[in-house]
């Protein structure tokens, strides 16, 4: 039986895969990359800031909420920190595809699980395990393998701006996961996608992409995004409590995959045999990286003594 911290991950990562997919429709529709960005934060920001109203009303304030007094200044470095990383993240990763190729862009970002493990031994001197380590390595192999980038085309600034975005992402993931430990997470959602709405919006005035004319279907597309980035954001930090910040970022290496499988079935592209492997790759990393062989290994030792 699958944890159910894994489910939750599989769940953000699914989210936040077919994000790339509904994006790419509603740029077809005259959106422009920076505007479902802007987009995507506010809706989370006013949907938790909503859902937080309507629960302090109601009198739903957990335990950990009375806590945040004791430690107002880790909570607000922690929301600062968590917002100006959505912002860095998304506008990183995005922009950087105008410099260097689609494929190439989203292998480097995906190296954020190796930054989450660097940061996590930086900050609370966690050593991960050999076969970890093993699992993070092999995930990424396949993601090579599944995306096939091209490394002919080679632009500094692209690959500059994606890895401040693949920074960023280990950011949102480390200091989300240890702020939900104090305050709800709504909460910290609304505060620190608020936070990212203006910075987002700033960089947008001063460069000039934002773009509302589209059609219905580029408002369909849109909203599909919105919807997905909240609750995937939800997922995250829901999953997070159970698996850990570095065994979540392990387990988001199916986002491309999920990517990959909605652009085949959305937008009809096809799967190459290099791409199979590389998917299969990824699964087999995630499965050793879980407790699961161990189980299976404790069981057949069980086994033999009787």
């Amino acid at each position: 039986m699958i944890p159910r911290g894994y489910l939750y991950v599989i769940g953000c990562a699914c989210s936040f895969g077919l994000i790339t997919t509904l994006a790419k429709l509603s740029y077809s529709e005259g959106a422009t990359p920076q505007t479902v960005v802007f987009y995507r934060i506010l809706a989370t920001s006013i949907l938790m800031g909503v859902w937080s109203l309507w629960s302090r009303r109601k009198g739903q304030v957990r335990e950990k909420n009375k806590k945040r007094i004791l430690s107002n200044l880790h909570v607000t470095t922690a929301i600062a920190v968590t917002g100006v990383c959505i912002a860095v993240m998304s506008l990183g990763y995005l922009s950087s595809v105008q410099y260097i190729p689609v494929s190439l862009s989203v292998l480097l970002f995906f190296t954020f699980p190796f930054w989450v493990l660097i940061i996590n031994y930086l900050i609370d001197r966690e050593v991960p395990k050999l076969h970890k380590l093993f699992a993070f390595i092999l995930a990424f192999f396949g993601l090579a393998l599944s995306l096939g980038p091209t490394w002919e085309i080679l632009d500094l600034l692209g690959i500059v701006l994606v890895l401040s975005g693949s920074l960023a992402s280990a950011g949102f993931i480390i200091a989300g996961t240890k702020a939900v430990r104090i305050i709800h997470t709504r909460e910290l959602l609304f505060y620190a996608n608020t936070l990212a709405v203006f910075l987002v919006g700033a960089v947008m005035f001063y460069t000039d992409t934002f773009s509302i004319s589209h059609t219905f279907w580029g408002w369909t597309g849109i909203a599909a995004v919105c919807f997905l980035f909240t609750i995937g954001q939800l997922f995250l930090f829901a999953g997070t409590n159970h698996t850990g910040s570095a065994q979540a970022s392990l387990i988001l290496n199916v986002e491309p995959l999920v990517s990959i499988g909605a652009a085949i079935m959305l937008l009809g592209e096809r799967l190459a045999i290099s791409q199979s492997i590389g998917a299969a790759v990824v699964i087999t990393a995630l499965f050793l990286a879980s407790d699961t062989p161990k189980k299976m290994f404790a069981k057949k030792n069980v086994k033999k003594s009787l």
